[in-house]
């Protein structure tokens, strides 16, 4: 059984090592249940950085040929058992339902041309998940030509359904608090990216950031035009401090916290549609 997910082009250092330990427990050299070298001694062996060899880990881990046991280490499984057929034959492997933000950012990462598009309500999450791999690309351990960022936001001037007050919906600080939070959060995203540029790591940085009148109820990236996240915010009622020492209970979202959920190809496909309509329609340059 291969893997084919190098077919068409050069493969990414992570798929390089994947593939060579998914060969490696499909042939029996390294048997079901046993442990697989170390960490430390895969990036010795593959010649690759560490953030390279988790990642190829977590995609074999994710199809079913190995298990992280905490504090033992990774043991290979029987990789035959968790894996279906289509009725043509074609192996299918059970992907993980659920996905990490940064884990999707530092695997889209890996390529020449990088794309995010995003649509939430502020840039947080994607600015915790970029740290890691902007760190790869100052650290010369990732070469990316270009990275190319989308952001659609809600529009600062229109009445939202949250954040705000709870005793009254009229209340205009909770939304300037939000737009306060917009600002600082974008400046932090575009300090991120423009450093690289400013260094000359990375040819081309083009950050675009829109927004439209509506309130964001989900949260929705897609990475390099090939992979969707989608995510649910929960609507909870909390107090804060406003900026004139005021506390009022308001309406508002765990975004940060929020699970977020892989598309399949189906659905982003129309995911991007989706995405590129409102881009291209009613978002407005903030």
């Amino acid at each position: 059984m291969t893997s084919g997910r190098s077919a068409g082009g050069a493969r990414r250092e992570w798929e390089r090592v994947a593939d060579s330990l998914r060969d490696r427990i499909e042939a029996g050299e390294i048997p079901v249940d046993s442990q697989l070298p170390t960490q430390a001694e895969l990036v010795e062996q593959f010649d690759v950085a560490r953030a390279t060899v988790q990642r190829a880990l977590k995609e074999l881990q994710d199809e079913g040929y190995v298990a992280s046991i905490q504090g033992k280490g990774v043991f290979a499984r029987n990789w035959r058992n968790p894996t279906r057929a289509h009725a043509n034959g074609a192996a299918v492997h059970p992907v993980s339902a659920t996905v990490k933000l940064a884990d999707a950012v530092a695997e889209a990462f890996e390529a020449e041309h990088i794309t995010i598009d995003a649509y939430c309500l502020t840039s947080e999450s994607l600015n915790a998940a970029l740290v890691e791999p902007v760190g790869r690309v100052l650290r010369a351990e990732l070469r990316p030509s270009s990275i190319t960022v989308r952001l659609l936001l809600p529009s600062s001037d229109v009445l939202l359904a949250f954040p705000r007050n709870t005793e009254d919906p009229s209340d205009p600080r909770p939304r300037d608090r939000l737009a306060r939070l917009i600002d600082l959060q974008t400046q932090v995203l575009r300090n991120l990216l423009f450093d690289l540029s400013v260094r000359r790591l990375v040819e081309s940085v083009v950050i675009e950031i829109r927004t439209v009148p509506v309130t964001p109820t989900t949260k929705v990236y897609a990475l390099n035009r090939a992979k969707g996240m989608t995510g649910y915010y929960k609507v909870v009622d909390q107090p804060v401090e406003l900026d004139d020492g005021t506390r009022v209970s308001i309406y508002d979202v765990l975004g940060v916290g929020a699970k977020l959920y892989a598309q399949s190809a189906e659905q982003f496909a129309e995911c991007q549609e989706w995405f590129d309509s409102l881009w291209e329609t009613i978002a407005e340059s903030a």
